[in-house]
């Protein structure tokens, strides 16, 4: 009995062991083009954030395209359709060559969210950011 566990830590160990050096590897082939500027996202963000109904926003932004997901009040969920259309309008007048992605589907929210944070934390590459907005894009049209 005493062996078969011994056995077992031991292999937990050399899995664990392993995990770490191939985490390192990745994410220092991650950083190689990290950089992808955000000012058009944060812009919008505020313009977004500024309307009574939103109270927090979530928004990437890849060279001419806007994604935003505002979170919108409980009451005002029954007006999703205006809040959208005023969303994308008030974004549109500020970018009008832009092309402009408004969502306020929690699962979308989740994502961009999600791809904030690896922005905000140099870990995903330009090539990984346009393959995931693409099938957000998919998702939002779906």
């Amino acid at each position: 009995m005493k062996k078969v566990i011994w056995v077992l830590l031991v292999c937990c160990f050399y899995l664990i062991g392993c995990q770490v050096n191939t985490n390192e590897e990745i994410k220092s082939l991650q950083l190689k083009d990290v950089i992808v500027e955000q000012n058009m996202a944060n812009t919008a963000k505020e313009i977004v954030l500024s309307m009574d109904e939103v109270t927090e926003v979530k928004g990437v932004s890849h060279g001419n395209c806007v994604y935003i997901t505002p979170h919108v009040k409980p009451l005002d969920r029954f007006f999703l359709k205006e809040i959208r259309k005023k969303s994308h309008d008030a974004i549109k007048k500020r970018y009008p060559d832009a092309t402009v992605h408004v969502s306020t589907d929690e699962k979308i929210f989740i994502e961009i969210g999600k791809l904030e944070q690896q922005l905000k934390q140099h870990s995903i590459s330009e090539e990984r950011l346009s393959k995931r907005l693409k099938e957000l894009d998919e998702m939002m049209k779906g």
